[in-house]
C-alpha cells in the first residue's frame, strides 16, 4: 500500500503488535550484535499495515518509552516519546511476555563476562525528567510493577559488582590524576558483614573530604527506574553534605553515568523512588 494510500484511524490491536512486535525483532539483531535495516523493517511494516513511515516512527518511539519505563534498551534513532497511550503499553506487555529470551538477552550482555577488568564508565550530565516518567500513568505502572526493574537491578548480584568495581576504578583514576595516589589507595567497596549499610563505597574529594558513594546499575537507559533501600534512603536524608548516587546505564554498550546529590529539603519522595 503506498504512503498516499495509507490509514489514518486509530490503531487497531493487530497493527500495533506488528509495529511492537517488528520493534522487538530489530532488537533482539541488535542485543545479538547482528546488523539491523531499519529502513526496510519499515518498508516492510508499510506494505502490511497500510501505515505510513513517520506513523510507524512515531509508536516505535512510545514503544522505546515503554521500554525505558521498565529498564530494556532501546534501539538508538528511536528516542523515547512520552505522551504514550494505554494501547501501546498493553502491546507492549503481550510481546514482552511472549518473548522472555529477549529480556534475558537484555540483562545479560557479553560484557558482562568478557573482562576480568573493571568497566570504563564515561560520565554525563542528569538526564531531564518527563512528566510521564516521574508520575507514571496508572496502567504504566502496572506494567513497571510487573517486570519490576528497580528490584530486578538489584537483585542482579553481577550486574550490581560489574557496577560497583566500575565506580571503584573510576574514583581512584579521578585521584591519582588530581595527585592523590595516598587516598586513592585507601579506597575500598564495602563488605556487607562489616561496614555500615547504606553506601557501596567511601571516598574522597582531592581536598581529603569524605565522600559516600552508593551505586545503582541497569542495563537499560537512563530513564530506569530505580529506588534507594531503606538503609540508603536513611543516608541520602541524614548525610546529604557528602551522600552521592552513581546512576550507571546503558551497561551493554557505552556505559555512562551521571551522579545525583540529596536535596536539602524535605521532601525526598520524587528523588528516592526515582522513574527517570
Amino acid at each position: 500500500m503506498s504512503e498516499d494510500t495509507s490509514k489514518t484511524s486509530d490503531w487497531s490491536e493487530a497493527d500495533l503488535d506488528l509495529v511492537v512486535g517488528d520493534y522487538f525483532v530489530m532488537l533482539a539483531k541488535d542485543l545479538a550484535g547482528r546488523p539491523v535495516d531499519p529502513a526496510g523493517h519499515q518498508r516492510a511494516l508499510r506494505f502490511v499495515s497500510g501505515r505510513s513511515g513517520p506513523a510507524i516512527d512515531w509508536k516505535q518511539c512510545e514503544v522505546s518509552a515503554a521500554l525505558t519505563l521498565v529498564g530494556l534498551p532501546i534501539l538508538s534513532g528511536l528516542a523515547p516519546r512520552w505522551n504514550l497511550g494505554d494501547e501501546v503499553l498493553d502491546a507492549v506487555d503481550r510481546q514482552l511476555s511472549a518473548r522472555p529470551a529477549l529480556i534475558t538477552a537484555a540483562l545479560r550482555p557479553d560484557v558482562l563476562f568478557a573482562s576480568h577488568q573493571p568497566l570504563v564508565l564515561t560520565e554525563a550530565p542528569p538526564p531531564a525528567f518527563a512528566p510521564e516518567q516521574v508520575q507514571p500513568s496508572p496502567r504504566a505502572e502496572r506494567l513497571i510493577a510487573k517486570f519490576n526493574p528497580a528490584g530486578r537491578d538489584f537483585a542482579d548480584s553481577l550486574l550490581t559488582e560489574a557496577g560497583r568495581a566500575a565506580v571503584l576504578a573510576f574514583e581512584q583514576r579521578g585521584l591519582r590524576e588530581r595527585g592523590r595516589g595516598d587516598l586513592a589507595d585507601r579506597l575500598r567497596l564495602t563488605r556487607p558483614a562489616q561496614d555500615p549499610p547504606g553506601y557501596d563505597l567511601e571516598s574522597f574529594k582531592p581536598t581529603g573530604e569524605r565522600r559516600l558513594i552508593v551505586v545503582k546499575t541497569t542495563t537499560g537507559g537512563a530513564g530506569t527506574p530505580m529506588q534507594l533501600t531503606d538503609d540508603e534512603d536513611a543516608l541520602w536524608t541524614s548525610r546529604p553534605d557528602i551522600y552521592r548516587l552513581y546512576r550507571l546505564y546503558d551497561l551493554g554498550r557505552e556505559l555512562r553515568f551521571y551522579t545525583l546529590r540529596p536535596p536539602r529539603t524535605a521532601d525526598l519522595d520524587a528523588t528516592t523512588e526515582v522513574a527517570v
